[in-house]
């Protein structure tokens, strides 16, 4: 399904000798957009665009977004966005400084982060949060 939402393909000016497009489509609920413009690359560090055509949130933002950036062998620049994996654990517990989860192979994983600057005994807050872990796991073995 496509429906075509803004489609300002090969405006011209009459004062002006350059053509511009952008294309904006929905393809099965997904926004799709086609700027022409310039990009700049500069050693993996650093990608800059600059639309020939360029309106305020045309395109929408992207955060936190990790991905693959390579040019093709037809010249084009092409981004791949990898999505970011999300714990398949089932959490058993919520801990002060970690959890106690049941992991997507049947394991049961005790994971606690306590940093040096909290002013705390960190033995002893490892032995009472294993102490609670403990409990905890218990009573989901019986409830299972």
């Amino acid at each position: 399904m496509i429906k075509d939402i803004n489609n300002n393909a090969n405006s011209t000016n009459a004062n002006s000798t350059s053509a511009n497009s952008t294309t904006n489509n929905q393809v099965n609920g997904c926004q799709h957009v086609q700027l022409g413009g310039i990009a700049f690359y500069d050693e993996s560090k650093y990608f800059l665009f600059s639309p020939d055509d360029s309106v305020p949130d045309k395109v929408q933002r992207m955060r936190r977004m990790h991905g693959v950036a390579q040019q093709m062998t037809d010249g084009t620049f092409d981004f791949v966005a990898q999505p970011r994996v999300r714990s398949q654990s089932q959490l058993i517990r919520k801990l002060a400084h970690g959890r106690v989860s049941k992991t997507k192979d049947g394991a049961i994983q005790l994971t606690l982060k306590i940093t040096a600057n909290e002013n705390i005994n960190i033995a002893q807050a490892i032995a009472v949060e294993s102490a609670e872990a403990t409990d905890a796991i218990v009573k989901y073995q019986l409830r299972r």
